[in-house]
């Protein structure tokens, strides 16, 4: 073999032994995983959405927040200096439901940039200690969706990470999207019951008021746009007070972007502040990420160069049925609208994707929300 040979075929190697130990020590976990029993004490409820200029969801959507079939429970609604209907809209739901609090922020009352500021003040008028944050471009799957969040909060539990799903159409944005989706939920889950939980997603987190007030809110990362879900859930997790939930009734389901432009702007404002993770979290992440990105690449490089042609054949196949394995079981896990096999291709596809829109965020800023 050829030095370049020998490089390549040993570059191929980390790349499957990274996957593999992903796979089997993170998501099998996942697969196997057991939610608590159910928790007969029905906390009190604080239910926070922020909505900036979102009257045609919040029409079509809100109903399914405040028709939840739980014993107490109150929706604040915070509207941050919208300029459409929906403050119209929220006058008429507030005559028609006494759950509804509704919250108006002014352009001039508004501090900093960014879902920080609202989302702040609705936690602080929350009455309840326990917080379930959504969008208003979200709704829950099911009037079961309170009661299965709220059943992560078990002893010592603080916070509790859910899912939230995007409504499965047609077209190949689509399919991207939903891989996508799945694919970040399989890692903070996995991490989550690993002991080694970095974040959540907004639509769909739960914490109590008290771990908020703890770590001061959003004080140490305030001057950013993003981050209220995965920034906070980074400062004040640790590797005992994180639970997760994964049962179809508690997820939440959201309308998905329609072109690959506005997916790609969604997603560099997702990725926007991974550079300020942990550095022991970024490192992982960017191991895994690069192990799937690379892997194919560097296996039709060795199958091109008949470099140790059938122990590189065993080794694709093996590690393949790996993932198809651990995939298939999380999978079901999540409900997840993901064809298992698409979910290849769309894998190495992503992690390109991942690539060019964290190189992206670090020329240019985001300030919005």
């Amino acid at each position: 073999m050829t030095l370049l040979q020998n490089i390549l075929f040993y570059l191929l190697i980390l790349c499957s032994l990274s996957m593999l130990y992903f796979l089997v020590f993170y998501v099998l976990k996942l697969a196997r995983y057991q939610s608590a029993k159910i928790n007969e004490v029905k906390y009190p409820v604080s239910v926070v959405i922020c909505a900036k200029n979102e009257a045609l969801n919040l029409k079509k959507n809100l109903p399914f927040f405040l028709e939840q079939d739980y014993p107490d429970f109150e929706v604040i609604v915070v509207n941050d200096s919208s300029i459409d209907g929906t403050a119209d809209i929220l006058a008429v739901y507030a005559t028609q439901y006494s759950n509804l609090k509704v919250i108006q922020i002014t352009a001039e009352q508004k501090e900093g940039i960014g879902k920080k500021y609202p989302l702040s003040v609705g936690v602080e008028n929350a009455m309840h200690e326990h917080l379930l944050l959504s969008d208003a471009d979200c709704r829950p799957c099911s009037k079961n969706w309170i009661s299965g969040m709220m059943n992560g909060f078990t002893q010592n539990i603080e916070i509790v990470l859910g899912f939230g799903k995007y409504e499965k159409r047609s077209g190949w944005v689509n399919k991207l999207i939903q891989f996508d989706t799945f694919f970040v939920a399989l890692q903070y889950f996995s991490f989550a019951i690993k002991g080694e939980p970095y974040m959540g997603v907004g639509r769909n987190l739960a914490y109590k008021k008290s771990v908020y007030d703890k770590v001061g809110g959003f004080n140490n990362h305030q001057n950013i746009a993003s981050g209220d879900d995965d920034l906070f859930v980074m400062e004040a997790a640790n590797e005992k007070n994180v639970a997760i939930v994964t049962n179809a009734d508690a997820h939440t389901i959201s309308i998905s972007k329609n072109t690959f432009g506005d997916y790609f702007n969604q997603k560099k404002r997702h990725l926007s502040t991974g550079k300020l993770y942990r550095p022991d979290i970024l490192f992982h992440l960017s191991v895994i990420n690069l192990s799937f990105l690379y892997f194919p690449l560097l296996l039709w490089l060795n199958i091109l160069l008949n470099n140790s042609l059938l122990v590189v054949l065993i080794l694709w196949m093996f590690t393949l049925w790996i993932r198809y394995y651990t995939f298939n079981f999380a999978l079901r896990k999540l409900t997840s609208g993901v064809n298992l096999i698409l979910s290849i291709i769309f894998g190495n596809t992503l992690m390109l994707l991942n690539l060019m829109a964290a190189s992206k965020n670090l020329k240019t800023k985001n300030d919005r929300w």
